[in-house]
Formats: C-alpha cells, structure tokens, sequence
C-alpha cells in the first residue's frame, strides 16, 4: 500500500491512529486512549503505519508521523471485526463492579490486588469499550470513572483546597492558603466555587472575618485526600484558661450576674468586673435585658469561642 493521497486506504483504526499522531500523542497509551483502541489493537495498527511510511518510533520507544504521515489524505474502510472484542474479561469485570465512584488508578491497583501496568491495560480497554471515562484526558490515570457517572469532578487545584479544609472546625482563606501552599488570589477563586458548588459553607467567623467549613456533600466527595496537611483553626479572639473558665460557668447556667460568676469561680469583684466589660466589648456575652444587675448569657460569637477554646485544649 503507497501512501499516495489518491491511493491511500486505512483502516478505522489506523486513522484513528495517525490522527493521534497528528495531534502530538506520542506513547502507545496516549494513542490508545485518543484513539479508542485497547493497547494490542493499537501496538498492530502503528506497526502497519510504520509499514506504509506514515508513522516511525524513536529510540526513546516515543511515536511520531513522518513528512508523509504528516500531510496525507486517506480513505477510511471498516475494521475487520473481532470476536467477543467489545466484551469485558473477568479482570475488567472486577474494576467495572470497584467503580461505585471516581476513583484514582493507584487506589484502584490497591483494591484489586493489581499492578499498575495491569490497571492501565484494563482501563484503556474498558475506555476503548466506551465503558469508562477519565477526568483529565492528559492524566488519565489521576482519575477514573464508569460511562455516565455524574459525580461532578474538581480540578487538580480544587481536589487540593477542598482536601485542606478539616472536618473538625472552620477556618480562613489564610490558613487555608498556607496549608495548600497556593496563592492567595486563586485559592480565594476557589474557595467561591466551592462554596457555589455546596461543598464548603462560609460563614462570619470569631473576629468578623470570613471563615469556611466542609459540609457533608464535601467530605463525601470522592476527591478528597483525608492524608493531605488540613488547615490550622484562626485563633479564637480570646484565649486564658480564666476566660474559658468564665464562658463555661455562663454557658453551663443558661445566664449569670457578676456575683454569681464571682462566687463560683472566687474570683475578686473588681477583676471580675472589668473581665466581663472586656469579654461585652469582644461581643462574647450580652445582657439578657437591660436592668442594672441583669444577668450575662453567651452570644453565639461566645459559644464559638468556646467551642473553639475547649477543642484547642482536647487536642
């Protein structure tokens, strides 16, 4: 066969094959992938193009057209058909049946028992089968998922802040930022996708501030790395042990008067006095009415400083 433009017939797949080649893939999974071939199919069709002059492999093992391979036209006639080729093996059926959810190929290789090779060939099979899909065409194997899967997927930059919010309390774009190890302009981008998305819920923090949590549909996401470095907590606006104590005796009651917390935590009048003063100035406690002597109860800046304050000390 002479790869004369009027002369020249390929194959389905050998057209498949070189229009890979033309559009720079250059390694037998990247055409096969392109090309939707398995890897067998596609290794026999790039060796009938190096027949004809269309294709040559490099000394690295890398695949590239030739000048004629380049600027031929072709005809393009059926594949001669194969048996069972459109049928998944005991080994495919086993992924098929693990890929409940996107999955990365490496977690994939763990849960059969697989090498990554192996993996590989059955997954560029079920693609070329039109059974299973990838999240990035160019990283295949970062992320693999059945035919008609509508998880919504995240970039390589979203996986990575998601995985940096913790589940145990909310944070800000700074820490957030530093645990990522991004720049701040876009992880605040992201962050306002996330947030569209549902899988983080922003809210007013302890300082006024802006601060971001994980809801339940982002720690469900199948992208989430629960190994990367999470995010430390904004510190909370205050921090003694003498404030905690305070908080804790209003919120245990319901509401005190100064007295009250002066009597059961012995602690002087005139200290006491001036420490609830600081704590109304900090939007922590509120008078429950305006009567002289009315009691203090915790407002919800309060509670979350509490909650925050007797967290930091479990830890």
């Amino acid at each position: 066969m002479t790869s004369k433009a009027r002369n020249l017939v390929l194959t389905k797949s050998q057209a498949a094959c070189l229009i890979a080649l033309r559009r720079r893939k250059d390694s037998k999974p990247e055409i096969a992938i392109q090309a939707k071939l398995d890897l067998t199919k596609t290794a026999t069709e790039l060796e009938a193009l190096a027949r004809i002059g269309l294709a040559r492999q490099n000394q690295s093992k890398r695949w590239h057209t030739t000048t004629s391979g380049k600027a031929c036209r072709f005809k393009i006639v059926p594949d001669r058909l194969r048996r069972n080729s459109g049928l998944p093996g005991p080994g495919a059926l086993r992924l098929l049946q693990l890929l409940d959810r996107p999955m990365r190929g490496s977690e994939i290789a763990e849960e059969l028992g697989l090498s990554h090779q192996r993996v590989r060939q059955l997954v560029i099979k079920l693609h070329a089968q039109g059974r299973v899909s990838f999240g990035d065409p160019d990283k295949p194997f970062w992320i693999v998922m059945r035919a008609g899967d509508k998880t919504p997927l995240l970039s390589r930059d979203e996986e990575h802040v998601l995985s940096a919010i913790p589940r145990e309390y909310a944070t800000d774009a700074t820490k957030i930022r530093l645990a990522a190890r991004m720049p701040e302009h876009t992880v605040q981008k992201i962050l306002e996708r996330l947030v569209a998305s549902r899988f983080v819920q922003t809210f007013e923090g302890l300082k006024g501030n802006r601060v971001y949590r994980i809801t339940a549909a982002g720690l469900r996401h199948p992208q989430r790395d629960n190994v990367t470095r999470h995010a430390e907590a904004p510190r909370p606006p205050v921090e003694s042990d003498r404030v905690r104590k305070v908080l804790s005796a209003i919120r245990d009651m319901g509401a005190l008067r100064i007295r009250d917390v002066t009597n059961m935590l012995r602690i002087q009048r005139e200290s006491i006095n001036a420490l609830m003063q600081y704590l109304k100035r900090k939007h922590l406690v509120e008078k429950t009415s305006q009567e002289f002597n009315a009691p203090y109860s915790l407002t919800n800046e309060g509670h979350a400083a509490l909650a925050e304050m007797t967290r930091r000390l479990a830890a």
